[in-house]
């Protein structure tokens, strides 16, 4: 998400530095709400939301079943 001081993870709310990749994950709208995420569906119906690197390989173990 990007707030006036600068951008976050919707996944653990960490502050990026400028530079720093963020991934753009599309997930069910029950789960993006797990993250605090309340923004309206895409067409798709699917919400898309913001994560650091470190959440999208934590989301993707979950995915995995680990």
């Amino acid at each position: 998400m990007v707030r006036e001081d600068g951008r976050y993870c919707d996944g653990c709310g960490q502050r990026l530095p400028p530079k720093a990749m963020l991934g753009q994950q599309k997930m069910p709208p029950q789960e993006a709400r797990e993250y605090g995420v309340e923004t309206p569906p895409d067409t798709d119906g699917t919400v898309t939301i913001d994560f650091c690197l470190a959440c999208r390989i934590q989301r993707a173990e979950r995915l995995k079943g680990r």
